[in-house]
């Protein structure tokens, strides 16, 4: 049973994200219409339509190189039929995160960076392996450490401490915050999906992602949370997030065989990684 002063604290925190700001109604709209397994693409595109940043964002990224653009597209709807529904989405949620943080200097795009990192690296993962759906992973990438944003949004100070001796010492996260917060990020972060009505499985997913003994009775949130690990081992791999990158010496421990990679599966699915990052995250 939490003691009463960190009861307090996790409270305070959760509280915090009922100052969130929801989804842009736009995105809200977006995902409601795509949720109907039979909406059209034109439906898809006059709603995008209304939102001038929503659809340049998504022009730019279905032209950009890392989609493969060999013409150029200057309307939605060629826009939508290439990049697909599911990278549409993910789109929206990504574009939509940023209105999460009040600032943006060095530590926020460092967060951002992991978090969008770790959503493409989860989606190469899971779509390598076939142990996932690779939208369910990005998604599940992108948000499994939203709590961090609030954390650092309302607790600067405390979370530049944790940080600091995640970088300067080498301690590990979930060591580093319970030296100065009484509760784990992902319980603020499982609130905030709550909040923002993700389905929930991956409400559970946050709220049980470090608890080994519960999360592996549903295989299929298990292997996600494995496919998150190895995208974040990843990230830390190539300084994705990281004042530098870690290189060789990030060690993925028995990451690779609980996904069936043996080591020549392990060096393709890391040098597909490295392409995807390399293209992929300054789009978002």
């Amino acid at each position: 049973m939490l003691a009463t002063a960190e009861k307090t604290r996790v409270d305070d925190a959760i509280l915090k994200v009922i100052d969130l700001p929801v989804l842009p109604i736009t995105s809200q709209r977006v995902l409601a219409l795509m949720a109907d397994p039979d909406v059209s693409i034109e439906k898809i595109k006059r709603l995008i339509s209304t939102d001038p940043g929503l659809a340049t964002k998504i022009l730019t990224v279905a032209n950009s190189a890392f989609y493969g653009g060999c013409r150029n597209i200057q309307n939605l709807s060629q826009a939508i039929l290439r990049l697909g529904l599911n990278s549409v989405r993910n789109i929206v949620i990504a574009t939509s995160m940023k209105n999460v943080y009040k600032r943006f200097g060095l530590a926020e795009k460092l967060l951002w960076e992991q978090l969008i990192g770790s959503a493409l690296a989860s989606n190469v993962i899971a779509k390598y392996t076939k142990t996932s759906d690779p939208e369910d992973a990005f998604i599940g990438g992108l948000l499994h450490d939203i709590g961090k944003v609030v954390l650092n949004n309302e607790y600067p100070d405390a979370f530049a401490k944790v940080m600091e001796r995640v970088y300067n010492d080498g301690i590990p996260y979930s060591a580093a915050e319970l030296e100065v917060f009484d509760f784990p990020q992902r319980r603020v972060g499982a609130a905030v999906v709550k909040k923002w009505g993700f389905p929930e499985n991956l409400e559970l997913l946050l709220r049980h992602f470090d608890n080994q003994e519960v999360i592996s009775k549903e295989r299929y949130l298990f292997n996600l949370v494995i496919i998150i690990t190895m995208a974040d081992k990843m990230c830390q791999k190539f300084g994705m997030g990281w004042r530098t990158p870690g290189g060789d010496a990030v060690d993925f421990g028995n990451l690779p065989e609980s996904l069936g990679l043996d080591a020549d599966g392990m060096k393709d699915l890391t040098e597909k990684i490295r392409e995807t990052l390399s293209q992929g995250v300054d789009l978002y």
